[in-house]
């Protein structure tokens, strides 16, 4: 039986986006799993990789609030396509050089695509369904690209081992074009009056320096939020292979996170439906603070699994929890959305770079046990100040 919200643009959205989302997860998952292992079988220290990480961010702090802009005056449609030809280009840059300086472009690349799409895909997603039944699709058009992170990590794996690296970054590059150009057909504009809320670029940043107690509060949330993921993740592949796992056991680790998220997040779509968004990002970071703790034992396997899976149900709460607040909260999203990213873009920048100097110059310990104390003070802020914001929204 047809949902009374949906009609057919907006079912041909919602296909559209999952569709996008099935192929550039295939193509994301792999880069991600492959790029710290193959800068580390090139013989790059952890710090380096940690410092490449950290010029994407400072570029995705940059031009963050230079797409807010554009969503608030152009197609959010089109913008989404374009992330997703960013990541081709980004792996077929990957593949054809060991350069430092190449290999940087390809990760910053890759990395400002992830940060475009968010937005773009929300704008674009918010612009077709009711707000009431967001967070809902959010979860099951994330499914697909879950799905896909579940399938892309072994793939790729296998690749490697099968062929070369070369060969795996420029099939994940192919994969991502061909999302791309899906989308764009399958799609349609939609049926929303674009009217513009800023008058310049400027005025743009403006606004991401001038916030109101309610983007403050969340910039400090998202930013707590991303240093303490970037202390670690961006080099968990290296770091497994430090403790003796091969690329096939990264990637079907890697895959394990991906299947807890596929299945979990169209039940935790639901649940911010029915609950509220602030509920479900202080359960995000709680579960994202025990996977940092078990990651201290990456040699004990079952611990190592089971921090795969608290990573798993950490993102599954994070995706709609995230989007469907800022939705709620905020009128402008795709200015909301661009300045938050832009925030704590600039709050991580040392991260990734002080997690592999914590890492050689400390112990293994230490980038997992600063990381998990500041998730802590964000799951306060969450069950908090979000909660009384997201509230008062409701009234």
């Amino acid at each position: 039986m047809r949902c009374y919200w949906l009609t057919e643009s907006t079912t041909r959205n919602i296909v559209s986006t999952a569709v996008f989302n099935l192929f550039r997860g295939l193509a994301a998952s792999g880069f991600n799993v492959l790029f710290a292992a193959y800068m580390s079988r090139l013989g790059y220290s952890i710090g380096e990789i940690g410092a490449v990480a950290t010029v994407s961010n400072i570029l995705g702090a940059l031009l963050s609030p230079l797409v807010g802009y554009l969503l608030e005056i152009y197609s959010s449609r089109l913008i989404t396509t374009l992330t997703g030809f960013m990541i081709g280009i980004s792996l077929a840059i990957v593949a054809f050089s060991e350069n430092i300086a190449a290999l940087a472009l390809s990760y910053s690349l890759f990395h400002l695509s992830i940060y475009f799409a968010q937005p773009a895909r929300m704008v674009f997603l918010s612009k077709t369904i009711d707000r009431n039944k967001l967070g809902t699709v959010v979860g099951l058009t994330t499914s697909t690209f879950t799905v896909s992170r579940a399938i892309g990590p072994v793939l790729s794996g296998y690749l490697v081992v099968s062929f070369k690296y070369v060969y795996a970054f420029l099939s994940l590059s192919a994969i991502a074009i061909v999302g791309s150009l899906a989308f764009l057909l399958l799609s349609c504009e939609p049926d929303v009056e674009r009217r513009p809320t800023v008058n310049s670029i400027a005025d743009s940043y403006r606004r991401a320096i001038t916030p109101s107690r309610e983007l403050a509060t969340l910039y400090l949330f998202t930013s707590l939020d991303r240093a303490a993921w970037n202390l670690w993740h961006p080099m968990l592949s290296a770091y497994l292979l430090d403790h003796g796992y091969s690329e096939v056991d990264v990637g079907m680790l890697v895959s394990l996170s991906n299947i807890v998220e596929a299945i979990g997040t169209p039940i935790t779509g639901r649940l911010v439906d029915r609950l509220g968004s602030s509920i479900a990002l202080a359960l995000s970071e709680v579960t994202a603070a025990l996977a940092a703790v078990l990651l201290v034992f990456p040699s004990t396997f079952p611990l190592c699994v089971a921090s795969m899976l608290f990573i798993g149900v950490s993102i599954s709460l994070w995706i709609p929890g995230y989007n469907v607040y800022v939705a709620r909260v905020f009128r402008n999203i795709g200015e909301a959305f661009a300045s938050i990213n832009a925030v704590r873009s600039i709050v991580s920048i040392p991260s990734p770079y002080l997690g592999g100097l914590l890492y050689e110059s400390v112990s293994s310990l230490a980038p997992f046990t600063l990381s998990t104390s500041m998730l802590f003070v964000a799951t306060y802020i969450a069950s908090n100040s979000l909660k009384r914001f997201e509230k008062l929204e409701e009234r």
